[in-house]
């Protein structure tokens, strides 16, 4: 699938605020089965973008802004051609041992009930692999998708205990419940770029991806319940939401926010 990507996001504040600092996770990197042709990043007002790399490995963009300031325009898009690869993630250098991705983050981190959970899920399955898609398959069961995000994902095993949660949430569930079998796992940020099941989600999507040897990386969306095909475009991973979250900020002085995010996509 090649398509043309446009993403804006406009954030408003309640109050003028007296300068902002923020980074962004929305450049792609390109691998086998995901080709970055052209992509641009840019902020109204205009600020110097700083690019750079974190510590997953992840573009980031970093820029600053004076006030005072009531409001800001983030705007990130290009071409890109992706082809399902029935989730295996191939050609991108990894900066981090899959060993890393089997630490506890407090947002990703299974208690008691997850964990059982996902022990009966895999418990008929001696193969790894098709014990990570009948875990995927029960929590996309067992959990309602509910599209929609609020400022941050809340912890997985809070989400678990609801039942529901939007598709940051679920990655998160997934991840943890991956880590309680002893599975490396992570969260991965980015856009789903067709409207099958998403069409009131707004721009963002989230899936996760779990280590298996000898194949790799392989990613898993439990929020749709299977892996990430032709329509994933894949932004940004991280051992949570919170390491590879599409933008991170920090106000020089307190103000709530209010955002609107809009992704236009035309195939072809």
């Amino acid at each position: 699938m090649r398509a043309s990507v446009h993403f804006q996001l406009q954030v408003s504040f309640a109050e003028p605020i007296r300068g902002l600092n923020q980074i962004l996770r929305l450049s792609p990197r390109g691998f086998d089965s995901q080709r970055v042709m052209d992509w641009r990043i840019d902020v109204s007002p205009e600020a110097a973008l700083r690019r750079g790399e974190d510590a997953n490995g992840n573009l980031v963009d970093a820029c600053s802004h004076d006030g005072p300031l009531d409001g800001l325009t983030i705007s990130a898009g290009g071409v890109v051609e992706i082809h399902d690869a029935d989730g295996v993630l191939r050609g991108l250098a990894e900066k981090l041992p899959p060993e890393a991705f089997l630490r506890d983050a407090p947002a990703s981190q299974a208690d008691r009930d997850l964990a059982f959970f996902a022990r009966n899920a895999a418990a008929d399955e001696g193969d790894r692999l098709e014990q990570m898609h009948l875990l995927m398959g029960a929590l996309h069961k067992a959990l309602a998708f509910t599209p929609g995000e609020t400022e941050a994902p809340r912890p997985a095993a809070e989400v678990f205990a609801a039942r529901a949660g939007s598709a940051r949430e679920l990655a998160q569930v997934f991840v943890a419940a991956a880590r309680a079998l002893s599975v490396p796992a992570r969260f991965v940020s980015g856009f789903h770029l067709g409207a099958d099941g998403l069409s009131m989600s707004g721009a963002h999507h989230a899936w996760a991806e779990i280590f298996f040897d000898p194949i790799g990386w392989i990613g898993f969306d439990p929020a749709l319940g299977y892996s990430p095909r032709e329509k994933h475009l894949r932004l940004a991973t991280g051992l949570d939401f919170f390491a590879a979250a599409p933008r991170r900020a920090v106000c020089l002085t307190p103000a709530r926010e209010e955002r609107r995010a809009v992704l236009t996509v035309e195939a072809g």
